[in-house]
Formats: C-alpha cells, sequence, structure tokens
C-alpha cells in the first residue's frame, strides 16, 4: 500500500522525498567535507605528532650524551676507519646509549660527522649496521650547511622509506656544526596510521548518517576532543612541560585513541626519566637538580646546600678500572639519595661531585646530617669483582642566604668543600 502510494506521488515533492533531501543530502555533503577535513588534519597532525616525537629523542640522545660524558664531538681516521669520540671516550663501537633509548622509544638513531654515519641503530636484514654510509647531500646541506633542524617524510635510508628529523651537532661554544643527528621512524607504518585512522572516520560518517545527525555530531565531537586533549598533552611535552599529565578520560579508553594516550603518556615517562636522572647512578642530573633548587628558591623556602666530592676517585679508576669506578659512583649514590629522603635530594653535580638540598634546615643542622652522611659512605664497601673497597667524601656545607644567588651559595658550599680537601680529605667542613 504504501509502494502503492509513493507510486501515486511519483513526479511530486512528496513529504518523504523532501525529508531524504533536506536531511540526507546536506548531511551528506556535511559527512564529506568533514571526512575530508578530518583527515588531512589528522594526517597534518600525525605527521606533526612524528616529527615532535622524532625531535624529543633527537634532543634526549644529545642531552643523554652529555650527560654520560664530558668535551666536544670528534673524529679520527684510522687504517681508513673512522673512529668517533666524545671528549676522550671511544664511541664508535658502543652503541648501547642509543639501542636504549630505541628499545624504549622504537625510534631509529643516526649520528652522523659531517657526511659519515658513525653510530646508528638502523641494521640490514643480516644485522650490520649502517655505520661509514653517507647522508643524503640535499640534507647536509640543509642542516649542517644552514645548521637548521629540519624533517622529511620521504627519506630512504637502505631500501627503506621513513619519516625522518635531522638536527645539528654544534660544538660546546655553538660556532662550529660537526654534524648532526637523525632519528627515524619507519614511513609504512606512519603511513599505516594514517590510513587506519581515515578508514575508520569513513565508516564513523557512514553509520552515522544512517542513524542521525544527531549521532554524528555527537560522536565526532567526542573523537575530536579525544584528539585535542592528546594534542595538547604532545604539545606540553613539545614545550618541556614533562609534569604534565594526559586527562584520565583518554587513558581509561578502551579503542586505538586510548590506546595511543597511553603510549603517549608511557613516552613521557620514558623522556623525563631520560631528561631527568642520571643514566649511570639513577638519581638526579645536573640539570634536574639545579632546576628543583632554583624552584624552592622561587617558593621562599629555607634551604642549605652541600657539595660531597669522593676522595681520590681517581685512584679507583686508575688502579682498577672504571667498571670500578662507575661501582663506586653508583654505590655513593645509593647512600646520599637513602638519607637525603628525610631533608631533601641529592643530584650528580658532575664527575664524582654530588649536590645535595636540605630543605627548611639551617647550615649547621645541614653539617651535621652530612657527617652522618659520611658516617653511612665509610661504613659501606663497594664490591667489584670479588674485592670490597672502602670509600671516603669530603664534604662543604653552606646555609642558602637570599641575598645571594643559586651560583653563588652553591659556590660558598663548594668553597668550604675546597678547604675539606686540603685539610685532608674525609670530613665536613660546614657553618
Amino acid at each position: 500500500m504504501k509502494l502503492v502510494h509513493i507510486k501515486q506521488i511519483k513526479g511530486s515533492r512528496s513529504l518523504y522525498g523532501t525529508f531524504l533531501y533536506i536531511t540526507l543530502l546536506p548531511l551528506s555533503l556535511f559527512g564529506i567535507v568533514l571526512m575530508i577535513y578530518s583527515s588531512i588534519t589528522l594526517t597534518r597532525n600525525i605527521q606533526t605528532e612524528v616529527s615532535d616525537n622524532l625531535r624529543n629523542v633527537g634532543v634526549t640522545v644529545l642531552a643523554a650524551y652529555d650527560v654520560s660524558y664530558d668535551g666536544d664531538y670528534n673524529v679520527m681516521i684510522v687504517d681508513g676507519n673512522v673512529e668517533f669520540y666524545k671528549g676522550d671516550t671511544f664511541l664508535s663501537n658502543d652503541s648501547t646509549l642509543l639501542d636504549n633509548i630505541k628499545a624504549d622509544t622504537d625510534v631509529e638513531i643516526s649520528m652522523f660527522f659531517y657526511d659519515t654515519r658513525v653510530l646508528t641503530t638502523i641494521s640490514d636484514k643480516d644485522g650490520n649496521r649502517f655505520v661509514n654510509t653517507g647522508a643524503n647531500a640535499t640534507i647536509l646541506n640543509t642542516v649542517v650547511g644552514s645548521r637548521t633542524s629540519r624533517f622529511y617524510n620521504n627519506v630512504y635510508i637502505g631500501n627503506g622509506k621513513y619519516f625522518a628529523y635531522y638536527m645539528p651537532i654544534m660544538s660546546k661554544d655553538g660556532l662550529t656544526c660537526l654534524g648532526m643527528i637523525g632519528t627515524a621512524t619507519p614511513a609504512q607504518g606512519v603511513a599505516a596510521m594514517v590510513r587506519s585512522s581515515v578508514i575508520r572516520n569513513i565508516l564513523i560518517m557512514l553509520i552515522a548518517l544512517l542513524i542521525t545527525a544527531w549521532a554524528i555530531m555527537h560522536f565526532s565531537s567526542g573523537i575530536i576532543s579525544i584528539i585535542k586533549k592528546i594534542m595538547k598533552f604532545l604539545s606540553e611535552i613539545a614545550s618541556g612541560d614533562l609534569s604534565t599529565e594526559l586527562d584520565p578520560v583518554v587513558i581509561s579508553r578502551s579503542d586505538e585513541l586510548g590506546e595511543m594516550g597511553r603510549l603517549t603518556n608511557k613516552l613521557r615517562s620514558s623522556l623525563r626519566k631520560l631528561i631527568e636522572r642520571d643514566a649511570l647512578t639513577g638519581i638526579y642530573n645536573r640539570r634536574y637538580g639545579g632546576k628543583k633548587l632554583e624552584d624552592l628558591i622561587n617558593k621562599g623556602i629555607p634551604y642549605s646546600v652541600a657539595i660531597g666530592d669522593i676522595d681520590f676517585f681517581k685512584k679507583f679508576n686508575d688502579k682498577y678500572g672504571h667498571d670500578c669506578g662507575d661501582a663506586v659512583l653508583i654505590e655513593v649514590a645509593k647512600t646520599l639519595s637513602e638519607h637525603m629522603r628525610s631533608y631533601g635530594f641529592a643530584a650528580r653535580w658532575g664527575g664524582e661531585e654530588f649536590l645535595m638540598v636540605f630543605e627548611n634546615i639551617s647550615g649547621m643542622s645541614a653539617t651535621v646530617a652530612c657527617e652522618k652522611i659520611l658516617d653511612a659512605v665509610r661504613e659501606r664497601l663497594v664490591e667489584h669483582d670479588g674485592q670490597f673497597h672502602s670509600v671516603t667524601m669530603s664534604f662543604g656545607v653552606a646555609q642558602g642566604r637570599p641575598e645571594l644567588t643559586l651560583d653563588e651559595n652553591v659556590n660558598n658550599a663548594d668553597a668550604r668543600l675546597y678547604e675539606a680537601k686540603e685539610g685532608g680529605r674525609n670530613q665536613v667542613i660546614g657553618e
């Protein structure tokens, strides 16, 4: 009967046809426009996210090398082979740091000295690393020649296509470009991510169109809201705020966006650990220790500082090897960290020196606390290769004075440390 009625009004503008016309056509056009826009935006956002991620990994690698090794990058040509150094440390056969960062970030990393790849995580199908291979001339001229970082979405390494981010490696004085660092992720994976997201959006649009216009707008706004939360989170990470937290709504989702949120959260945690912690001892590094002390000063919290230095540390390296020296540093850092929990925090300040910050405590009380810490250091024996080594330290303590700068207060503690070392070591000189 209904079909007969529709046939009867054929050629005229029926309410049924009008409804289809004024709803499905505009919604279809809107859906197409929105689908195109969201696909382009999503593709751009993913590429931006990949670029930011690769740049952050590159920054982290350079920071990790600067924390781990002193001096500038350099190379020597020996029997036709390129030997890569950071200061006096030979790095050509040691990709441990790069491999560890790759394991955490799933990003391929290469370091170039000018146009020669001297360290890399990229290997061929036989497991041979692509070392001593050349860089793309265009990339080299852009990055090294103009000292400009650049993101590329069509770089070929070996037989694979990659999304890559290159940034110049500058000398410590900032005057000389020594080469570049490249971070890369396979383009196939990024393309699959984009393709999967685009297909998912198309299906969402089609299903929503068949249900109601309200369902389209409601669902789309929900998806866009989650993407914006993730984008905001990534933007804050890219700006250097690693203390930011991702909205729990994103993490609680069980779909791909929730997984993306959890992965970005994991990346934030990995970057935070790499940037804030000393790679060897696990305690705060100098950069982050100084930042925490600045935050303390900005909040107006009274404090005292101490600089501790391991006595005759060179002896452990020279007589028993650097592994023994590393074991000493690790045990000392553990002792300092354990005893500073109730006072403030400890950070590796450089080499065998450690910074200790005491919150809401006078210089005299901090001196007493350092005496207890020194006793603990003396009591703890360091085991290495079946031998036990005793360790002593010298400490200089200074109470933070509000009229002085951070550096001046730390220098006061350092001056007292010098007195302790000149006076025979194995002692605390304080207020």
